[in-house]
């Protein structure tokens, strides 16, 4: 078995990835903790391998750096599993696996021979984590959604954006790495509990399930208040506070509710009229007089980088938080100090950082010691090496595209 975080917590399981989007951070996340996570490509090559942005925009099977991004940390092969001859070497993969991680539409693992029981019957101890867009069971098993349909038919996406226009769309991939997360989450949970029952379990991860769970807050507000869930706007004067303003170098958000924290933020910025009124410490005052407040603040804000609005928002015991963008990010001296990034070498891409792993454990951190694979890079080792193929075998797979 490969040296992947070897003192990582989950040191000594091993996974095999058949995962696609929906699922590609779950892998990541168990390869950072230790796992031997080995992702199985068709033998065209995973279509996130081509999926921009490319190193120096150059397309290419190797210089994808989404494909990098998410498959740091896993071995790589390459198997049809839907052939024949590919099936049967799955088959002998999954007797020393832990986990097999997949996504495929509900019913595809069923029709190729692979389904949950089939697998148990040959290693009772394997667990399997189906990712999906909805699910096993129920109406739209069977629909397939983009990232975009999970925040959508979750509800964070009604909640996004200003009341009346149209709901905004998150950055990224936030959808796929909610499912992901509780996916992982479920792999470390049924790990555990087969220490004490001996035997693995099926585990089914719905994305849209994932993504309303994320944002819950709202359903025991409906099924509690009945009050539907609504949008936020200073204009519509709900809030207090929460807007983004203009600094000399980007924006900071302000969340202002105590009335000593108001307090603090008035002799902060000199005691202006008419905001010393005693009236003004009213929270609901303050949203019916959103037009003082907010002009108030936003020159004031105006007058410093949102640094030092932070820095000195923290002594005040104030909520300040810039708005950084992501090379604010990776820059900072916060995120510098802590070891964010780590730098790593890709015999294609060559030396770039990749995010450290996510959490930290203080007695078994994981570690990044592999880049993303190329394609097939170990074929030769678990086919040949672990299964016991010769390589007039393995070259005759190759040629007939089962590896």
């Amino acid at each position: 078995m490969a040296d992947i975080g070897a003192n990582g917590p989950l040191t000594g399981y091993r996974v095999l990835d058949l995962a696609q989007p929906i699922g590609y951070h779950c892998g990541k996340l168990l390869g950072d903790m230790g796992a031997e996570v080995i992702k199985i490509e068709r033998p065209g090559g995973d279509p996130a391998r081509l999926t921009p942005p490319y190193k120096d925009q150059v397309p290419g099977p190797e210089r994808s750096l989404y494909f990098l991004h998410y498959n740091t940390n896993k071995r790589g092969i390459t198997l049809d599993i839907a052939s024949p001859d590919g099936r049967e070497l799955f088959l002998e993969l999954v007797r020393h696996a832990d986990v097999v991680l997949e996504t495929s539409k509900p019913g595809t693992m069923e029709a190729l021979g692979l389904g949950y029981d089939t697998l148990a019957s040959m290693n009772p101890a394997i667990i399997i984590a189906s990712i999906t867009p909805f699910g096993q069971t129920g109406p739209w098993r069977a629909y397939e959604a983009t990232d975009i349909a999970g925040l959508a038919l979750g509800n964070p996406m009604a909640i996004s954006g200003e009341p009346g226009l149209e709901p905004l769309q998150a950055p990224g991939e936030l959808a796929y790495g909610m499912a992901s997360t509780y996916g992982a989450f479920g792999i470390a949970v049924a790990l555990y509990h087969r220490m004490e029952s001996g035997v693995g379990q099926y585990i089914d991860v719905s994305m849209d399930e994932s993504a309303a769970h994320i944002a819950g807050y709202a359903i025991p507000h409906y099924s509690h208040e009945g009050v539907k869930p609504y949008r936020s706007s200073r204009s519509a004067d709900v809030v207090d506070l929460y807007d983004a303003y203009r600094t000399k170098n980007g924006f900071v958000r302000l969340f202002i509710i105590p009335a000593e924290q108001w307090r603090n933020l008035v002799r902060w910025m000199g005691d202006p009229d008419p905001l010393t009124d005693p009236i003004f410490e009213n929270f609901e005052f303050r949203r019916q007089n959103t037009d003082v407040v907010h002009g108030a603040i936003q020159e004031f804000c105006l007058r410093y980088t949102k640094e030092e609005l932070y820095e000195e928002g923290q002594k005040r015991h104030i909520g300040v938080s810039p708005v950084n963008t992501p090379v604010e990010f990776i820059n900072s001296a916060h995120t510098k100090s802590r070891g964010v990034f780590v730098d790593m070498e890709h015999p294609v891409v060559g030396s770039y950082k990749q995010f450290a792993p996510v959490p930290r454990f203080s007695g078994s951190p994981g570690r990044l010691v592999r880049s993303a694979p190329l394609l097939g890079q170990d074929n030769e080792a678990v086919f040949c090496g672990e299964l016991g193929l010769s390589k007039q075998d393995l070259a005759a797979l190759t040629a007939a595209r089962v590896i």
